[in-house]
């Protein structure tokens, strides 16, 4: 009777937090809440070593060490490849956001390039694809885990997949913005703390806060450019419920 009251009151918050996510009007327009959250429940991944899924201060060493794996995925799918961006909290210098031992990162791919010559170069890396990957409906995600402190995740997307704008925006804004980096780690401090709480709670809890995070990115991104300049550390953005 404990367990089956306990499993009733995870649904019963698991519930609560989707009515919040679809009250904010922030989520991605190209995929329903319902869709997401079914998908975030069919997401595979790799048994990564304890070294890797503890929580650790910034290592310095992290920047260079995306740098590398950048330039190995660059050698290994040639021109196919448009862009390669660092993004996650493994990417955002702040001594006070901690991250697990992740190197996440985005690989943009030209539309005319074929699956099958990208997941032979990825294949060739090392890598490994887990199918959709939890941040877009339209990733793959492909992992390379190096020792037992390190894995390497490769989000794999179209060069024209809006999640690159607000995947990069988020990172800039949390660098740019000490105070928002601040209350994100907070944030995340607060919903692994919390008692009884699942994994799947944890990441409704940590979506919701991407999303009121990422309205305010977008918005400071786009205050910036319509003033044709960069945006300044700190600014404060109007926000507007759009993508």
């Amino acid at each position: 009777m404990v367990a089956q009251a306990a499993d009733l009151s995870a649904l019963a918050r698991a519930a609560r937090l989707i009515r919040e996510l679809k009250a904010g009007g922030w989520h991605d327009p190209r995929e329903t809440i319902e869709a997401k959250v079914r998908r975030m429940q069919a997401l595979r991944s790799p048994e990564l070593p304890e070294g890797v899924r503890a929580q650790r201060a910034r290592d310095p060493l992290w920047p260079a060490l995306f740098a590398a794996e950048a330039e190995r995925i660059r050698g290994s799918l040639g021109e196919a490849v448009a862009d390669v961006q660092h993004f996650g909290s493994s990417a955002i210098p702040s001594p006070g956001l901690s991250s697990k031992g992740v190197i996440d990162f985005l690989v943009a791919i030209d539309e005319a390039a074929g699956v099958e010559e990208r997941s032979a170069g990825l294949a060739a890396l090392g890598y490994e694809c887990y199918g959709n990957g939890p941040c877009d409906p339209e990733s793959t995600w492909w992992w390379r885990i190096e020792g037992g402190e390190i894995a390497y995740v490769a989000h794999v997307c179209g060069a024209a997949n809006p999640w690159i704008r607000t995947a990069v925006n988020f990172r800039d804004y949390l660098r740019a913005c000490p105070d928002e980096c601040a209350h994100y780690e907070a944030r995340k401090r607060q919903l692994a703390a919390e008692p009884g709480r699942s994994l799947f709670e944890y990441s409704l809890g940590k979506l919701k806060t991407f999303y009121e995070i990422s309205a305010k990115a977008n918005a400071w991104r786009a205050a910036a450019d319509a003033a044709g300049s960069s945006p300044a550390a700190g600014s404060e953005p109007t926000i507007e419920r759009s993508w």
